[in-house]
């Protein structure tokens, strides 16, 4: 089986067991087409995750970021047909260019990512949840 590592990058901030995560909507063609995402691609031949998240953003947002604002949260592996996508997940604060680029999500206790079911990818309920729950502890 084959595996494509890709990174992400999560600006996020949380706020009195609220968590706010910003995410874009994704315009590549795709089973995640249309949906709320976050920003990240894969990882180049040679590029570390972390370089390669703080690089996707630039392209796909417009930004540039700091790469010693990110955080490595976790690596999760995403099973499709024929592949294995290892997401790994880096943490950056809020960034104010970020404003009027996208749009933020906000979390909840009692449901967590569950409102969000058919706006965001599949894969992306497991990481909010485990930062949402991450953050209460």
């Amino acid at each position: 089986m084959r595996i494509l590592p890709v990174a992400l990058a999560i600006f996020y901030e949380f706020n009195q067991q609220q968590l706010r995560v910003w995410v874009q909507t994704r315009e590549d063609d795709g089973p995640f087409y249309g949906l709320q995402e976050f920003p990240g691609g894969g990882i180049e031949p040679g590029e570390l995750p972390l370089e390669a998240a703080v690089r996707e953003v630039a392209e796909e947002v417009g930004i540039v970021i700091n790469q010693a604002d990110g955080k490595l949260f976790g690596v999760y592996p995403n099973e499709l047909v024929g592949k294995t996508v290892l997401l790994h997940v880096f943490l950056f604060p809020v960034y104010p260019a970020l404003t009027g680029k996208g749009r933020w999500l906000t979390v909840e206790s009692k449901e967590m990512s569950a409102p969000f079911k058919g706006l965001i990818p599949p894969p992306n309920h497991k990481i909010i949840d485990d930062l949402f729950l991450a953050l209460l502890s």
